[in-house]
């Protein structure tokens, strides 16, 4: 059993080393020359729900965050919940050991756009929701912040099926990002095919999928180190959270409302 195990766990590793040699690949020709752009120095915090917290859904060995993160040498740091809306991440940013801790690292993810669409949560609620969060970055010394706009998917009775819903919600949300200077939106949906790219369940990503928004993740994060490269302020190193997660556990909003601090 223990050799199953290390064989297994050896083949996830690996797994997830091609992954990053593909989203490697795939960037390079799109990405500016490597000696003018600066790596981030992480982690990569990211914020959100079961496309980070639960990859194996999708049939993917490990979430795009993770892929992502390898391809630039730091480690994920995932703070994600199954179903989380932006409201559930609201709480993460601000409350309990998920919470951000200024100069803890200098990029920061944020995908919690699909279950707003899915649970229908009124425009009004989820943008304030959003900004609200956003604030919490405003502190210095500022991260890249890198907000995913939602992604088409193939189940019939979700919204999201919609392309007309999936472009209200995201011309709602890049007027919210809009109002953060250090927020980037990062746009997958150029080569995105729900019939390639959606398991079947019809809402998680496959392992393509997966490889898609780690290149998109990749690409907008080294645009904007290639640009401040020059002026980037050092980051006082903080303490990591212990919710951070390189391996992954599922969690559902339940849990995290459990964790919350009685009256916050």
């Amino acid at each position: 059993m223990r050799i199953r195990a290390l064989f297994t766990a050896l083949a996830m590793a690996a797994c997830c080393l091609l992954f990053s040699l593909i989203v490697a690949q795939g960037a390079a020709s799109a990405a500016p020359s490597a000696a003018t752009c600066e790596r981030p120095r992480g982690p990569l915090v990211a914020y959100g729900h079961s496309y980070l917290s639960s990859p194996k859904i999708g049939g993917a060995p490990a979430s795009y965050v993770t892929v992502a993160a390898t391809s630039f040498g730091v480690k994920p740091a995932i703070r994600a919940v199954d179903e989380a809306t932006t409201l559930d991440v609201d709480r993460m940013v601000h409350q309990g050991p998920t919470r951000w801790v200024p100069g803890s690292s200098d990029l920061v993810l944020i995908d919690s756009s699909i279950n707003d669409i899915e649970k229908q949560i009124p425009t009004a609620q989820w943008t304030a929701a959003l900004r609200h969060t956003l604030t919490a970055f405003v502190p210095r010394p500022v991260p890249t912040i890198l907000l995913v706009r939602p992604l088409p998917v193939r189940a019939p009775g979700h919204p999201g099926h919609n392309p007309e819903v999936i472009e209200h919600y995201a011309a709602a949300q890049r007027a919210v990002a809009a109002q953060f200077s250090a927020v980037r939106i990062v746009d997958a949906s150029a080569g995105w095919s729900p019939s390639l790219d959606v398991a079947g369940d019809g809402i998680h990503p496959t392992r393509s999928g997966v490889a898609h928004l780690a290149r998109a993740i990749q690409g907008t994060a080294r645009r904007v180190f290639c640009q401040q490269s020059t002026q980037r302020p050092a980051l006082n190193p903080a303490p990591r959270s212990p919710h951070d997660r390189h391996s992954i556990t599922t969690q559902s909003p339940a849990d995290l409302s459990a964790r919350r601090p009685s009256g916050v």
